[in-house]
């Protein structure tokens, strides 16, 4: 996951006019591994090379807990809906990042709330990762139809560019291309500029901005502090926590965490008991309508809270577009909940 942040941030909020890509420029890398040490297959019968040829294949390989994957996904959407009658297939490689990603009910949850209509192949022994010697969330390989991969794109952005490389395959294929179409519009889409906040993980194999004076103890409960004074881009633990490998469980009703931020957004990967709630705090005050993130919502007494239904990720702050220092907080109302990373845009 900490790949996927640094990868686009010269990408801008403007978007450029098209250019049209020659496909006689791109060039040709050969063919690329199959997909039979995919786990298992979402939306499709398992599919082989043989069985797309002739078709322009653009291989995604994804993460559904990843914000720079769900922020691709409604252009993802939009080119299989307009050029898949025309000789695109697009095939998603869902190659977890946390444990629970590993689970196909899960995977098969999250691509069904995210109405994901093409092809999804599980990579949860991560096969296909290494056969491609994929390094990134999101990451695309474009394919032409005989097979041989010609372009890749390794993180958000570039969208039009990547448009143009698909156009430009179809018609190398001798498939009618259509004309194009209003471009999706981004799901939070954020400027890499103005955000001064890394992405930030809780468990102990990546844990570098944790604050909190006490001294972690690997799989061990302990109570944990906040200084007085939050610094910036730094998180702090409240109350008992346990750290693991991947991700620090709450051990308290009351536990918590505190972090100082700059950016718009903010987003929380969490696993739980469906049901358990946490309040969140922005500045002090509940998160009021104008920032509050798609999975906020308001009990009688006015407090912003989120819910969990699912292991995933949870949209905590969403400013569009205001960029500033902020000071976040959530109180977790049970034990047993596993915070993974923060991200954001």
């Amino acid at each position: 996951m900490s790949w996927r942040s640094a990868l686009d941030r010269f990408t801008g909020r403007l978007r450029p006019v098209p250019t049209a890509v020659d496909a006689a420029s791109l060039p040709d890398e050969g063919t690329l591994p199959d997909f039979a040490a995919a786990t298992g297959w979402l939306n499709s019968p398992p599919l082989t090379w043989p069985d797309l040829a002739g078709r322009v294949v653009l291989v995604d390989f994804w993460t559904y807990s990843c914000i720079n994957c769900l922020r691709t996904l409604p252009h993802l959407k939009r080119w299989h809906e307009l050029y898949g009658p025309a000789g695109l297939t697009i095939i998603g490689i869902h190659t977890p990042e946390f444990d629970f990603e590993k689970d196909p009910a899960n995977v098969e949850a999250a691509v069904r709330r995210l109405r994901v209509p093409y092809a999804v192949a599980l990579d949860a022994d991560y096969r296909l990762w290494n056969a491609y010697r994929n390094r990134y969330w999101p990451a695309h390989y474009f394919v032409d139809g005989r097979g041989h991969l010609r372009y890749r794109h390794f993180g958000e952005g570039r969208y039009e560019h990547s448009e143009e490389v698909i156009r430009s395959l179809l018609a190398e294929s001798g498939r009618t291309v259509p004309p194009l179409a209003p471009a999706a519009t981004e799901l939070a889409a954020a400027n890499f500029s103005r955000i001064k906040t890394p992405e930030t993980y809780f468990g102990w194999q990546r844990l570098e901005y944790l604050g909190s004076p006490e001294s972690v103890r690997l799989r061990t409960v302990q109570k944990y502090s906040a200084t007085p004074a939050p610094s910036l881009n730094i998180f702090y633990l409240l109350g008992e926590w346990r750290i693991d490998d991947d991700f620090a469980e709450t051990a308290s009703a009351t536990a918590g965490v505190i972090y100082r931020y700059d950016a718009s957004a903010a987003n929380l990967v969490l696993a739980g008991p469906a049901g358990t709630t946490a309040m969140v705090e922005l500045d002090g005050q509940p998160v009021n309508a104008a920032e509050a993130g798609s999975d906020i919502t308001w009990r009688a007494d006015g407090q912003s809270i989120i819910t969990l239904d699912a292991p995933r990720l949870y949209s905590l702050v969403d400013a569009r577009g205001r960029y500033a220092p902020r000071l976040l907080k959530l109180t977790f109302l049970s034990p047993g909940v596993r915070a993974y990373a923060f991200t954001f845009g």
